[in-house]
């Protein structure tokens, strides 16, 4: 452990070697070390990685599914979870675009950015009331429509809806991955009575003493990033989500290190989800 003098009152920076996940809404331990969102944004982040957590089992169980039918049947229970998770990258862009902190935080132009990949996001991912995902999702995934008949059934499950769910989970995932670069996320950690931990901006983990009429800083941590949670459990989602894909479909091949200054990556990227290739 190393440490930084870096204020006029003498305080270091210490390195924070806590290895910490991001809180699980089924985590029974209230008083657990993890990270919690603090502000509307991480809010909203977080709502993606509840939906990503479930699709990742759901693909580690269906990986290992060798019956074609039974793996079909698997998928159309996926359409729920896939319409959450698509769902829920649509709200944390209408919290980024509308939300007063992170237009004074981030550089001008980029909550306009965030709004026209909410338009091509939507323009890809059939998330609408008569889109292919919701009726996938509203009338066989999350319950049985009543009105549903055995050759509707085959008509929404065919392989042309079906072949869909990769390419409309990848989207989903290449528009998260470039919205986790925006630095407007805040995040809390329990610690003990009388304190009060925060990072509200990275890497910084804040510790304060709080008083009865006043807070004191007392300690200053360098953490490891929660939002490397989110970017861990997107690349095993891409691993797991390969043999969704038919050969030469687009679709993203790995996960790596950005190589430009530019965070928007998704803007423009329709004709890429087109082609017949592998990226990233």
């Amino acid at each position: 452990m190393g440490s930084i003098e870096i204020s006029p009152q003498g305080m270091s920076i210490i390195e924070d070697c806590h290895v910490r996940s991001i809180v699980d809404s089924l985590e029974e331990d209230e008083a657990s070390e993890d990270w919690y969102p603090a502000n509307n944004m991480s809010i909203k982040l977080w709502q993606c990685l509840e939906a990503l957590r479930d699709i990742d089992v759901a693909l580690e169980s269906a990986l290992g599914q060798k019956n074609s039918t039974k793996r079909k049947r698997q998928l159309k229970q996926f359409s729920v979870q896939l319409h959450s998770f698509a769902t829920a990258v649509v709200r944390l862009c209408d919290q980024v675009v509308g939300d007063q902190d992170a237009r004074r935080w981030l550089e001008p132009g980029t909550t306009k950015q965030v709004s026209i990949i909410k338009s091509e996001f939507l323009e890809l991912v059939p998330i609408d009331h008569k889109g292919d995902l919701s009726v996938l999702r509203n009338r066989m995934g999350g319950h049985i429509d009543r009105d549903l008949a055995p050759w509707n059934a085959r008509e929404i499950l065919s392989r042309k809806a079906i072949s869909g769910f990769g390419r409309w989970l990848h989207v989903c995932l290449h528009a998260m991955l470039d919205l986790l670069k925006l630095d407007v996320y805040s995040w809390s950690v329990h610690s003990g009575e009388g304190n009060f931990r925060l990072m509200a901006k990275e890497p910084f983990l804040l510790t304060f003493k709080i008083g009865k009429d006043e807070k004191e800083l007392v300690a200053i941590h360098i953490a490891r990033s929660p939002r490397s949670v989110i970017a861990d459990i997107a690349a095993s989602v891409v691993t797991n989500s390969q043999w969704m894909f038919e050969p030469g479909e687009a679709r993203i091949g790995s996960l790596r290190g950005d190589r430009g200054a530019q965070w928007n990556t998704f803007t423009g990227c329709s004709a890429l989800w087109a082609a017949k290739n592998s990226f990233g």
